[in-house]
């Protein structure tokens, strides 16, 4: 009977164990990547500041005294949340518990993406949405709530809306779309750059010039109130704070600790597609082979990230944990640049188009895991295409990126409580 049990509801087991670890990892304080729980008072206290007068502390924004990078929109939600419940442990639950309902929009774009035609077995899905509750920054930002956190649930919502557009005629699903990944952007502008994505792939969709134009005047109209703002009224929220979070358009410095991230999240995929033990390997990449040496030199020899102004990567802290130098970074800079090879050769503009967004969105100076976990995660599953067939979604395959993660996750707690001093 309790065999029975467990086959038929290891999916609803395996949500519960996950969700409880990260129940009592709000209830001690968790803060599993070292920088949340700092970041989340800097912030309680900038939303302290709007209070008394909103339309004042948006106004002179820049003027507040414990300045920060974060939305102002997110700072006003702070702000009213506690005036309702008038404790600052309250208001953190309610962002929290509210935050973890991204994997059930995360289990629905799964769904509608693969069943029934490539999978039939929705448990597999629902596990595979649970693994964020895995991932130690989706942690850490949830039970410190980070308005990145928020701005990928709304994220989530829209991209959800994406994908009914694409499988439907109906055009309300891109006007929803729209306007919930401008929330997200208004909570987290980053996201604003994946307005891109959804617009080009809708016209592609509808090619109809009414709906076009519509699509046009409704991006327009939600993005004003920020352009205003920021262009007319001059407040440049998003390069306050600390001089290494100011911003810096030198992507070519950031470039390979971005693609080293999404090689990292990559790597069970790669190890169901056989990546790292290819059949003929030399004599198919041949022509790709001789052009990594010169393309990884030239990014190498344009690198400068000074490692000791925080950020950085998991990859790039391996390399100064272990040898104090980039030198093992740099040597797998050959790996990330044949991987990005790879990944645009299945489906080059979607591909490319995506991987540009994810560049562009980090403009600050530093490169943070946090800023692509759990998203290049989510993005790997909806809307890069790396051709994950019927034979990925088994049991074997789940139980390897659970794994995967647990590691990671173990790592980085090692790391924060036991190596940093």
């Amino acid at each position: 009977m309790s065999n029975d049990f467990v086959k038929k509801n290891y999916h609803i087991i395996i949500y519960t164990f996950c969700y409880l670890s990260l129940f009592i990892g709000f209830l001690f304080g968790e803060n599993v990547t070292s920088g949340p729980k700092f970041d989340f008072f800097h912030t309680w206290n900038g939303a302290m500041e709007f209070n008394n007068n909103i339309i004042s502390s948006l106004i002179n924004f820049e003027e507040i005294q414990n300045k920060t990078r974060v939305s102002p929109i997110y700072l006003i939600l702070i702000s009213y949340l506690n005036n309702v419940f008038e404790s600052f442990e309250l208001t953190r639950f309610i962002l929290f518990f509210t935050l973890t309902f991204s994997q059930i929009f995360f289990y629905k774009i799964l769904k509608l993406i693969y069943y029934p035609n490539i999978t039939e077995n929705k448990k597999i899905l629902f596990l595979l949405s649970c693994i964020i509750f895995i991932s130690p920054s989706f942690r850490a930002n949830v039970i410190w709530p980070e308005s990145a956190m928020l701005g990928l649930m709304f994220f989530l919502i829209g991209l959800y809306f994406f994908i009914k557009s694409q499988k439907t005629a109906e055009k309300k699903y891109i006007y929803l779309n729209i306007f919930f990944v401008a929330v997200a952007a208004y909570i987290r502008p980053s996201f604003a750059v994946f307005s891109i994505f959804f617009f080009i792939y809708s016209t592609i969709k509808f090619k109809n010039i009414r709906i076009i134009i519509s699509i046009i005047l409704l991006n327009i109209f939600l993005a004003s109130p920020a352009l205003y703002y920021v262009f007319i009224l001059d407040i440049h929220f998003f390069n306050q704070g600390v001089q290494l979070n100011s911003l810096n358009l030198n992507y070519l410095n950031k470039i390979l600790i971005i693609f080293s991230i999404i090689f990292f999240h990559t790597i069970p995929i790669l190890f169901y597609k056989n990546f790292f033990y290819e059949k003929s390997f030399f004599s198919k990449n041949l022509s790709l082979l001789i052009l990594l040496l010169p393309i990884s030199a030239v990014l190498v020899y344009l690198f400068s990230y000074d490692i000791n102004l925080t950020g950085g990567g998991i990859f790039l802290h391996i390399s100064y944990f272990i040898f104090n130098s980039y030198y093992f970074f740099f040597l797998l800079v050959p790996f990330f640049v044949f991987f990005i090879i790879k990944l645009l050769q299945i489906d080059f503009y979607r591909n490319f188009l995506i991987l540009a967004l994810v560049v562009i969105s980090i403009p600050q100076f530093t490169v943070y895991h946090k800023y692509l976990d759990p998203l290049i995660l989510i993005l790997l599953f909806t809307l890069f295409n790396l051709r994950v067939g019927k034979s990925f979604f088994d049991f074997r395959n789940l139980c390897f990126l659970y794994l995967f993660y647990t590691i990671y996750y173990f790592i980085t707690f090692f790391n924060n409580y036991f190596l940093i001093a």
